[in-house]
């Protein structure tokens, strides 16, 4: 909100300017003058507008912020601790399957490099659910209107 204050304070400014260099000067350039004049004017008008439309949104009854928290900052970590999780799921069936193949022989060092793989993956997945339980605390919290 504070960027669009200091756009339209800039705006008016660059305005001021330019009605005083249109005080100063007449000349052939005060067509091209009036043009830019009249586009400061229109973004003026129209980032008015916009901010207006922003803080009347923000004071309806919807939580539009609810949903653009729950995209950009619980959805994230969700997928990443789906694809973790998967990873580890599938990493801990390959080694189970090696070690118990009587096809195959088994290497037991990779495999125990492979055991710790998991545990590492694991060791992040409780970290980064943490961190997720820290973000939903403020929808659970607050949550009184949701469903």
């Amino acid at each position: 909100m504070n960027d669009i204050n200091s756009i339209i304070s800039n705006i008016n400014f660059a305005r001021q300017l330019n009605e005083s260099l249109i005080e100063g000067q007449a000349s052939l350039k005060s067509d091209l003058i009036i043009d830019v004049t009249a586009a400061i004017n229109n973004a003026d008008a129209m980032l008015t507008a916009i901010n207006s439309i922003k803080t009347e949104l923000c004071r309806l009854p919807l939580n539009f912020c609810e949903r653009e928290y729950i995209e950009n900052c619980v959805n994230p970590i969700l997928i990443t601790l789906l694809f973790l999780s998967l990873i580890s799921y599938e990493l801990a069936s390959s080694v189970s399957i090696l070690t118990f193949s009587s096809i195959v022989p088994p290497k037991k060092s990779k495999l125990k490099s492979t055991i710790h793989l998991i545990y590492n993956i694991n060791e992040e997945f409780e970290d980064l659910f943490k961190v997720l339980k820290r973000r939903l605390k403020p929808l659970i919290q607050n949550g009184t209107n949701c469903c």
